[in-house]
């Protein structure tokens, strides 16, 4: 120590002189002992080294961790908003449609949305957002974006209530477009099955056949799809023929409708009057 304090004040006033064997020796035993001591002073700093790299990788995984959980809830609420977009992607190409069966329909039409079905499972019957504020009255006939979906049974002030065609009580007058023949299409309780009643067996109907409203009883606009003529069969000792018919509605995926005014339908005396009784038998089974 006394020999690095001299060699120190020397260099401090600028005085350079050789040093002398001793200090030489000296230089070298303290260079050979730093030397030897290097172990020493890493293994006295590893504690704190170590201690420094395990508190920076501490904190580096708690930094992860906290933005993987921010990560993770940015992504939750992404994906509810990717399924909300969905949705109103959906929605918009729905009501696209159903605007689209609006403009071809020769009426005054209101745009309801079903917001509720029938607790009873024998009454296939569901509830739309509209009701005599809105214009709505009783009888008057429910159509999608597809097809003949229902009509309206019951009205409340903002409400009602529309019976769909697979009903059990329910029918309407329907012709085949392909052959123009009329005839009655009525429910039978299923979710996705109408049926043609009273066919002659000499009824020319094909699996196929589009089935559409004839326009009878002045419900209903004519021309618009009921369904599609899945299945024929003959009735067991009648000379009368069965048919199963798909409906052209989507009776259980769709959420908008169109209710269609009275007024505005094609009345039945448009129609031939031979098929007059025809009508009275729909108005029978409708109500």
């Amino acid at each position: 120590m006394t020999f690095d304090e001299s060699v120190s004040r020397a260099d401090n006033v600028g005085t350079h002189r050789a040093p002398t064997p001793l200090q030489s020796a000296l230089i070298s035993i303290r260079g050979g002992l730093l030397t030897s001591a290097s172990p020493v002073f890493a293994t006295a700093q590893a504690p704190y080294q170590i201690a420094e790299f395990v508190s920076d990788i501490t904190s580096d995984r708690a930094s992860l961790l906290q933005q993987r959980d921010s990560l993770e809830q940015q992504l939750l609420l992404l994906q509810q908003q990717q399924q909300r977009f969905n949705y109103l992607q959906q929605e918009n190409t729905r009501l696209r449609q159903l605007l689209g069966s609006k403009a071809q329909l020769p009426s005054e039409v209101t745009i309801a949305e079903i917001i509720g079905v029938s607790p009873n499972p024998q009454r296939a019957e569901l509830l739309l957002d509209k009701g005599r504020e809105d214009g709505v009255s009783r009888g008057q006939a429910v159509v999608d974006a597809q097809g003949v979906f229902g009509q309206v049974v019951e009205v409340s002030a903002d409400t009602s209530w529309v019976l769909l065609i697979t009903d059990r009580d329910h029918a309407i007058p329907v012709r085949n477009s392909r052959t123009g023949v009329r005839m009655i299409l009525g429910g039978i309780g299923g979710p996705d099955a109408l049926f043609l009643e009273d066919l002659p067996a000499s009824t020319d109907i094909q699996t196929g056949d589009l089935i559409e409203t004839s326009g009878l009883g002045g419900r209903f606009p004519v021309g618009y799809p009921a369904g599609v003529v899945t299945s024929l069969g003959s009735v067991q000792d009648t000379p009368y023929l069965s048919a199963t018919v798909k409906p052209a509605a989507a009776l259980s995926k769709v959420g908008h409708v169109l209710i269609i005014a009275n007024s505005s339908v094609q009345s039945a005396g448009s129609e031939v009057p031979a098929d007059a009784g025809v009508s009275v038998n729909a108005e029978k089974a409708e109500n």
